[in-house]
């Protein structure tokens, strides 16, 4: 697989999330792929889009999908984004650096009804240290199907409609 590939092997899981959730949609790290297709999704489901970027390179080219229904904003500080302050309905975190996700996905657990965190796989459980936040989530599926692997959590949903 070619490596810009690998960047998106969480569209397939992100997809099927965006569809049997409802509400706002918070992504926590943008990129070419999650932030295109959350952009498209919302546009067309009358959804509210908030995504959150520390990089300035990635910030200039996520700010250019900026409108009235996706809110693209700089941070400096990822423990200072304001992911407490409603309910969402999909948490999509993709951010370097990589140990922030499992802070971040931990902070979302009541917050969120569906968690969606790339990279998953166990081999490199060192560099994102998921192992923390599993235990908080009542509900987890792997989708293991390609890597680098996806993973869904939720304290809300039984995950049955992810699995194939």
């Amino acid at each position: 697989m070619k490596k810009i590939a690998m960047w998106a092997t969480h569209l397939t899981v992100l997809t099927r999330a965006f569809d049997i959730s409802k509400g706002d949609v918070v992504e926590i790290g943008t990129g070419y792929f999650s932030s295109t297709l959350l952009d498209w999704l919302c546009a067309v489901f009358d959804r509210k889009l908030v995504s959150y970027e520390a990089n300035e390179h990635w910030y200039n080219i996520a700010k250019r999908k900026q409108s009235d229904y996706h809110d693209i904003i700089f941070v400096k500080n990822w423990d200072d984004i304001p992911l407490l302050d409603r309910h969402w309905g999909l948490a999509f975190i993709d951010h370097d650096p990589a140990l922030q996700r499992a802070v971040d996905a931990g902070r979302l657990k009541d917050h969120a009804d569906y968690v969606i965190i790339h990279d998953s796989e166990p081999q490199h459980e060192n560099i994102h240290n998921y192992n923390s936040i599993y235990p908080l989530f009542k509900y987890r599926y792997d989708y293991d199907k390609v890597v680098p692997w996806t993973t869904v959590l939720s304290n809300f949903y039984s995950l049955e409609k992810f699995k194939c």
